[in-house]
């Protein structure tokens, strides 16, 4: 036997008591649209408005608070500040058919004239993609650079690529898009495992040459030292030679120099002793005296040369002495 179901309280609906002041929610409405009609741009972006699929503004609107119809406006933002692209392993082909993949980092801003032209009239409205846009452009033009190096000489030329990529890119990406590019860098360049060891292979080789033309210096240095050396002590040994030989012959012109005086200072003497015999003949006699030592001199110097001191030849005999108590014979 089912029960009867319970009667259920009716509860009365009460409108609270500050919804009957009619001016409250008047100002409520007014603060909710307010809000809504404000937006606020922030200083890195610049931002456009649309109503109903058409653009209201004729510049973008910069930094600060703006109004819009609330509920109808549509606010689009695009940052302006300097940013950086980057875009990884971009495989590249060289003249040499070798390949490289590189890393670029590319540095751009957004002009204001072009604010309204990336929101409104590529991709999307109001929904402009950096990396979708820009990337297929960067690494176009670096294939056209790459395609024209070869890789043995893209580390030695590697500014210069740089250079030539971010003229191109920049030409391009300002005709299309009115983007001012600041910068292209070359992060990272990738060889492949061939080239490397080609590369290897030839450094490898280079310094083995090297290796080998040092070891033929080093011997030859050695040898020119010992050239130098002999060349020195042949040298010093021909020096000392020749200086043995010039004293010889300065001791010798000395020794001959010294008799040679010598002999001149006795030839005065003896010319100036003949001089003095010849005019003082009793010089004889006196020298004779000084130098008497019992024992008569058998020569005399004077002007003709050494003469007998005693003619012994030509004086007559004397009769010999008798001795003591000798008898006289006859006859």
């Amino acid at each position: 036997m089912s029960l009867p179901p319970l009667p259920r309280p009716q509860r009365a609906w009460t409108v609270p008591g500050w919804l009957k002041k009619p001016f409250i929610p008047l100002v409520i409405l007014v603060g909710l649209l307010l809000w809504l009609g404000l937006f606020v741009v922030e200083p890195t972006e610049m931002a456009g408005v649309r109503r109903f699929g058409e653009v209201t503004t004729r510049e973008p609107y910069g930094p600060g608070i703006h109004l819009k119809w609330p509920l109808i406006d549509r606010v689009d933002r695009l940052q302006v500040s300097l940013d950086i692209l980057q875009v990884q392993n971009l495989t590249m082909y060289t003249v040499d058919n070798q390949w490289v993949k590189i890393s670029v980092g590319l540095t751009y801003r957004i002009p204001p004239a072009a604010v309204f032209r990336l929101l409104y009239q590529v991709g999307r409205s109001g929904n402009f993609s950096i990396r979708e846009n820009v990337e297929p452009i960067i690494a176009d033009r670096a294939m056209r650079v790459f395609a024209r190096r070869n890789t043995i000489k893209i580390s030695e030329e590697r500014e210069a690529i740089a250079n030539e990529i971010r003229q191109a890119v920049s030409s391009r990406l300002a005709e299309l898009f009115g983007l001012e590019v600041v910068d292209l860098q070359i992060a990272k360049i990738e060889y492949s495992p061939t080239f490397v060891a080609s590369v290897e292979a030839a450094v490898k080789a280079k310094n083995d040459a090297v290796a080998a033309e040092n070891t033929v210096n080093r011997i030859r240095f050695e040898a020119d030292q010992m050239r130098v050396r002999a060349q020195g002590e042949a040298d010093a040994a021909a020096i000392q030679a020749e200086g043995q030989k010039r004293a010889a012959v300065i001791r010798a012109q000395g020794e001959a120099e010294a008799v040679r005086i010598i002999g001149e200072a006795q030839a005065a003497s003896l010319q100036i002793r003949g001089a003095a015999v010849t005019a003082h003949p009793e010089v004889v006699s006196l020298v004779a005296a000084d130098r008497w030592n019992g024992v008569v001199p058998q020569t005399l110097l004077g002007e003709g040369g050494a003469v007998p001191f005693l003619n012994l030849d030509d004086s007559p005999a004397l009769p010999a002495r008798k001795a003591p108590g000798a008898a006289d014979k006859a006859p």
